[in-house]
């Protein structure tokens, strides 16, 4: 019977279910939270007994709202089964204890549950602040030509814009340095504004009485996750930056501040950043109003301090996964990632979870002037670039209370201005999914600084940099790739086998290491990529690689590594942090690039891992290349599963298609043989026609008959033809022995009649002249014995007594009178002789080897029993 406190949990459980956004406070301070994953998708009773089972012990708080099949409990911090609680098929650190004392208590939970997440609380960071700049000096500024001046005139004039920052927003027109801008007005004369799209900020609220973002406030895609509420306005002094983030993108035209990219566009605001909260919230913040959402803009991560290296925790990459999978009815959402603002301590968005998901467009910054600014963190993850704060100038838009800000800078501002632009393109074309976007960012982006970003060709013979990505964003040409834009074929992955390598690299001292060829300090390991592993896949062309590795270092910023395709193109993944003296290494870290679109995946791929000019000790223990792009056949698009090992997947197709192919050789093998036993098996029929013949002697014979020779048809025809094409190989084996067995049968058969039919020629031969007459009253029977009639045997044998006992003088008599009746019948007599009385000679055949020949005689037109 359920005690009262159970009761109570299933009561609020069904409440939950009519309130689903409503989530109890957290009680941080008293309690610890923890999330079980139940499977429920069938019936809700698994969930009704744990809560029955364990809700003395755990309180349930409610069911998360981004993941099906999850649900939050609490426990109070003295309860003594905080000792052991832990991570269960989850995060791969602080796992549950089978802690004396608690040995049955764990077995069950372990037993009763499908995964166990601890749910810590955690602050999420803003990006970096930037430092204030000097402004350059003015004399050196170009001044605006009149040419410029008059333009922006009559774009002003056209769309009826008076908003008094408008004139400084020089990332939408810049006066000063024509053509660095993002180029959106000329879409704005075509009345591409954004219409019918919604980015949600995930920051620290919105300022939804802001007189800018009011008319484009959408409050059905918003919460506040750290006061737990609908309603995400600021309420922390220093609750600005989701709402300078809003006006970059939908600010209206008005008289106030300045306008949005996307000016009738809407903006939604999830507040995560003001506060603790847990993982749990925030894998529902990066998918909460899903139906409503189409773009999540995202200016937080990891510390940008050039020491850190976080990811997201498993359910919140599940609930990314969801939201490409599910969002935009089913087209994907857009998640849109500020590359990090570390670059001036050397820090690097690959260290970074979030910025390197392939589910994210990862965007870094230029300034005014089209410079790379020295806060943008560069990686192989970075996608484009756009603008923001460098060279002393900053971007304008909106701020709180009411205020404009004319400091809103760093890759936290290029984000949402990429966000806004994304606005423009699928309100061109809706249709785009998450990863035809980023193809369009691919292919649209202009290179800027060539002569500075290190820029490699790639396989798409586009130019890639790991500072600039593929180059800055042009709103302009991205509307237009995006208006006659034809969907790519669904996604497909390639999972290489992890290689082992486990070698050490031990770097001293500087002067020792200018000693050391190059090749000594470096740890290089390889794997070939062949068509057979990416067919089996259904894989057709990269978009994006991930490197999983585990390299131990006893100085982790001290360590680079570095990918190398077959084409020869290069990606950093590691690069050096003089700050990051970890010595943890990377465990179980994963890198990304997207250097690699558009190649075909085949050859060998090379995985370097070298040191800086400073001592470090590190090992590559082991790594596991990984390919997502698209598919060769779209009718075989799988859905992926992010918990699924696909190169044990990759190993069983293989092994499938080798058995069947296995299997096909052999059953054409099979065939050709059986085509073999069918002749065979004709050849003896005719050997057995003929002695049934003779043995039935000038009679007519009837044709054997061929239901054996029927089933042995039937059986080879089953073992050349599957009964399907998925017929397991092992049975093609069996039966491939199978008919072995009956052709060897047949073949001693076969064997055996020829030697009974030699041995009677031979002995025919010897007896066939043989002659007997025996007197039977006053006549006389020539008799002839058939040699396969053992009588003549018998009589030779057991008959010898009787003869001798004839008297000399009988013999006498009777060869008298044989003498007289061959003289007195000699007319009458048929003539015989040895050819008449051959075996099998009747059907005018003999044995079909050639060995007897039919005779001339005049019995041979007298049978007619022989098989035609």
């Amino acid at each position: 019977m359920l005690s009262l406190k159970s009761l109570l949990c299933v009561l609020i459980y069904f409440l939950g279910l009519s309130h689903q956004s409503q989530i109890p406070p957290r009680d941080y301070e008293n309690k610890n939270y923890f999330l079980v994953e139940l499977n429920t998708t069938q019936s809700q009773r698994p969930l009704l007994d744990f809560i029955s089972k364990y809700g003395d012990h755990y309180n349930f708080e409610h069911q998360l709202p981004s993941l099906d099949n999850y649900y939050v409990f609490s426990i109070d911090k003295s309860h003594p089964h905080n000792k052991f609680l832990g991570n269960h098929n989850s995060n791969n650190y602080n796992h549950i204890k089978r802690s004396i004392g608690f040995e049955d208590i764990h077995d069950n939970l372990v037993n009763d549950v499908s995964s166990l997440h601890l749910l810590p609380a955690k602050k999420l960071s803003k990006r970096l602040p930037v430092p204030m700049e000097a402004r350059d000096d003015p004399s050196q500024d170009q001044s605006p030509s009149d040419k410029a001046h008059q333009k922006y005139a009559q774009i002003a004039s056209k769309l009826g814009i008076h908003d008094p920052e408008f004139a400084s927003q020089w990332h939408l027109f810049n006066l000063q340095y024509p053509g660095h801008d993002v180029n959106a007005t000329g879409l704005w004369l075509e009345d591409v504004l954004g219409q019918g799209i919604v980015t949600a900020i995930v920051d620290d609220g919105l300022d939804a009485e802001s007189e800018d973002l009011k008319a484009n406030f959408n409050a059905k895609g918003s919460w506040d996750f750290n006061n737990n509420g609908p309603l995400p306005l600021p309420r922390l002094y220093d609750d600005y930056h989701g709402t300078r983030c809003a006006g970059e993108i939908a600010a209206v035209k008005n008289d106030v501040c300045g306008i949005g990219v996307a000016y009738k566009s809407q903006v939604s605001g999830v507040r995560i950043l003001s506060g603790p909260i847990t993982s749990a919230d925030e894998a529902s913040a990066l998918v909460y109003g899903l139906d409503t959402n189409d773009i999540y803009s995202c200016s937080w991560g990891p510390t940008d301090n050039g020491r850190t290296l976080s990811e997201p925790e498993i359910i919140v990459k599940k609930a990314m996964l969801r939201g490409i999978q599910e969002g935009r009815d089913g087209k994907g959402a857009i998640y849109v990632f500020a590359s990090g603002n570390g670059g001036r301590f050397s820090d690097s968005c690959n260290f970074d979870g979030y910025t390197n998901s392939i589910y994210s467009i990862t965007v870094g910054a230029i300034d005014h002037k089209g410079l790379h600014p020295s806060y943008s963190e560069a990686c192989s993850a970075v996608m484009v670039v756009t603008y923001s704060s460098g060279s002393g100038e900053y971007i304008h838009t909106t701020d709180i209370k009411k205020k404009c800000s004319a400091q809103h800078g760093g890759t936290s501002a290029a984000a949402p201005l990429a966000s806004g632009i994304f606005s423009l393109v699928l309100g061109v074309n809706p249709n785009l999914t998450w990863r035809d976007l980023q193809y369009i960012n691919v292919l649209s982006a202009t290179p800027v600084n060539e002569e500075d970003g290190n820029y490699q060709t790639t396989a798409l013979n586009r130019k890639y940099s790991h500072i600039y990505g593929y180059g800055k964003i042009d709103a302009y040409k991205m509307v237009e790739f995006a208006k006659t834009w034809k969907n790519v074929k669904p996604q497909s992955w390639h999972y290489c086998d992890k290689i082992e390598v486990n070698q050490e690299l031990s770097l001293n001292q500087p002067q020792q290491q200018q000693q050391q060829k190059r090749d000594d300090k470096i740890i290089s390991s390889k794997v070939t990529i062949t068509e057979e592993d990416l067919k089996v896949m259904n894989f057709e062309k990269i978009e994006h690689v991930t490197v999983k590795v585990n390299i131990d270092s006893s100085f982790r910023g001290r360590t680079g590594i570095r990918l190398v395709s077959p084409s020869g193109v290069v990606s950093d993944l590691a690069r050096f942090r003089p700050l990051d003296s970890s010595s943890r290494g990377f465990q179980d870290w994963t890198f990304t690039s997207i250097a690699h679109w558009g190649e075909d995946g085949l050859g060998e791929w090379t995985l370097e891992v070298f040191g800086d000019s400073r001592p470090v000790k590190m090992k590559l223990v082991n790594w596991q290349l990984r390919f997502f792009g698209t598919t060769i056949d779209a009718s075989r698009a799988e859905t992926f599963d992010i918990e699924k090992d696909y190169s044990q997947v990759r190993r069983d197709r293989l092994d499938s298609e080798r058995k069947h192919t296995t299997a096909t050789t052999v059953e054409s093998s099979t065939t050709e043989v059986s085509s073999s036993t069918v002749e065979e098996l004709s050849s003896s029929t005719q050997v057995e026609s003929s002695t049934t013949t003779a043995a039935a002697s000038s009679t007519a014979a009837e044709p054997p008959t061929d239901s054996h020779i029927t089933q042995s048809l039937k059986e080879s025809s089953s073992s050349s033809t599957p009964a399907s094409e998925t017929s397991e190989p092992e049975d093609g084996e069996r039966v491939y022995k199978k008919d072995h067995t009956g052709q060897y049968l047949m073949g001693l058969a076969g064997l055996g009649f020829v030697v009974v039919v030699v041995i009677i020629v031979v002995q025919s031969r010897s007896h066939n002249t043989r002659r007997r007459r025996r007197r039977t009253g006053e006549n006389y029977e020539l008799i002839e014995y058939d040699s396969d009639d053992d009588s003549d045997n018998d009589f030779d044998g057991y008959n010898d007594d009787a003869e001798t006992s004839l008297t000399r003088e009988d013999r006498q008599q009777d060869q008298a009178r044989d003498r007289l009746f061959e003289d007195f019948n000699a007319e009458s007599l048929p003539d015989y002789n040895s050819d008449m009385f051959k075996i099998g000679e009747d059907d005018g055949e003999g044995r079909g080897d050639g060995e007897h020949k039919p005779t001339e005689s005049k019995g041979k037109g007298q049978n007619s029993g022989g098989k035609s």
